[in-house]
């Protein structure tokens, strides 16, 4: 049975589920370019989700995913510059960021995109 979002609650929990950060960088990417473009290679997808996933950690937290049971933790600067900027190799494993998070996100983004006259 699907979940009923108009049901009060429901959109609560929904909104702070957590979703991977690939997945969120992504939906981002598309949401916020339009581009329905398809990549050159893994590396080129890779290396744009990380682009992506930095541009998203400036707006919003980003989150360790910790072992089953335990909370996700947020970031700190240094431990997103350690995973997004200085240890490429790493990806995007482990990190997510709660969905009500990643919608202001895209919105807070689109904004910037479109006062930069969509260029960026």
């Amino acid at each position: 049975m699907a979940a009923d979002n108009k049901v009060p609650g429901v959109q609560a929990l929904l909104d702070v589920e957590l979703v991977p950060l690939g997945m969120a960088s992504a939906m981002a990417y598309f949401d916020i370019t339009g581009h329905r473009k398809v990549v050159a290679s893994e590396a080129q997808l890779a290396e744009i989700g990380r682009l992506v996933a930095i541009a998203l950690s400036t707006v919003a937290p980003i989150y360790k995913v910790a072992e089953a049971g335990a909370p996700p933790l947020a970031l700190t600067a240094d431990e997103i510059n350690e995973c997004l900027f200085k240890d490429r190799s790493r990806g995007l494993e482990g990190l997510a960021i709660r969905r009500e998070d990643l919608q202001k996100a895209i919105t807070t983004l689109k904004e910037a995109r479109a006062s930069f006259g969509g260029s960026i």
